[in-house]
């Protein structure tokens, strides 16, 4: 096994894809913006929260879908549910091919490399009632992808008991579960709807939604050593994901990451002897 990247190297991994994305997206008319800790990123620290260790994009779903089916790339590649049978998150990843791999040590995934993660943003109904079946339905086959796709769960998480009975039943088609998310995600054309988001990502479903005015126009915001696209309404997003203080910092016990992967460089490199703990996947204030 390879050496385990440091926080500041996936970071700066992050920062090398997000540019190899950025030139492609603007060679091809494709708009995409800085999304969820990212955004907040760059707007509280002009770059990466210190100690976040992954990268968030999000594109208006014709243009995702635009993405996930041209991007080439000789180092680089995407993975998402509808294009590799052996993916299964809702939502894709654009991801490093040749140096690193990575692979997750809770839940079973295709082993990739060092990452950022793309989200398809979709409309929400504008009905109350209609609108709260629809978060419950995509939820619900959350659920029950994250049952199918657990390898292990942790003493403080909630319906242990349940989650290993259902598991019993649900072996395999993790990767059609996760179409079926992303299916249900996109019910309401988000060009016709009043309100949108991202709604594949579960831990985020219920404070995404925003008015359509939020994604109107391109704004472009400092990231490290570039200037990367925002909604222009990323004030109203940051607001309604992370509450009014967004831009406060956490208290320090909190600030770390949530994620339960491990990243890491291929054969050639010098193992590191720490142990790495592995956290329970969660939402996590940052």
């Amino acid at each position: 096994m390879g050496r385990s990247l440091t926080v500041e190297e996936r970071q700066e991994w992050g920062l090398r894809i997000l540019k190899v994305i950025d030139a492609f997206c603007k060679e091809n008319n494709i708009t995409y913006y800085l999304s969820g800790g990212t955004l907040l990123g760059a707007v509280r620290h002009h770059g990466f929260i210190p100690w976040d260790d992954d990268m968030d994009l999000m594109m208006p779903r014709q243009d995702y879908e635009k993405f996930i089916h041209t991007f080439k790339n000789e180092q680089f590649a995407v993975a998402s549910c509808t294009t590799d049978p052996d993916y299964f998150s809702p939502y894709a990843r654009v991801y490093d091919t040749k140096e690193t791999r990575m692979y997750r040590t809770v839940f079973k995934e295709k082993e990739l490399g060092a990452f950022v993660d793309l989200f398809p943003i979709d409309g929400y109904p504008k009905n109350k009632l209609i609108k709260k079946i629809h978060l419950y339905r995509i939820k619900a086959a959350y659920a029950l992808l994250h049952v199918r796709v657990r390898l292990k769960y942790e003493p403080r998480e909630h319906y242990i008991p349940l989650k290993k009975f259902l598991h019993l039943f649900l072996r395999g088609g993790e990767n059609k579960a996760a179409q079926k998310v992303n299916r249900l995600a996109q019910k309401y054309d988000y060009r016709k709807t009043e309100s949108r988001g991202v709604l594949d990502l579960n831990i985020h479903l219920f404070r995404e939604e925003n008015p359509k005015e939020v994604y109107k126009q391109t704004v472009y915001l400092p990231f490290e050593d570039g200037m990367y696209p925002a909604p222009i309404g990323y004030t109203t997003y940051l607001t309604r994901l992370y509450g009014p203080r967004y831009m406060e910092l956490p208290p320090e016990g909190k600030r770390k990451t949530g994620h339960t992967l491990v990243v890491e460089y291929k054969d050639g490199y010098e193992p590191i002897e720490e142990t790495i703990e592995e956290p329970v996947e969660e939402s996590v204030d940052i």
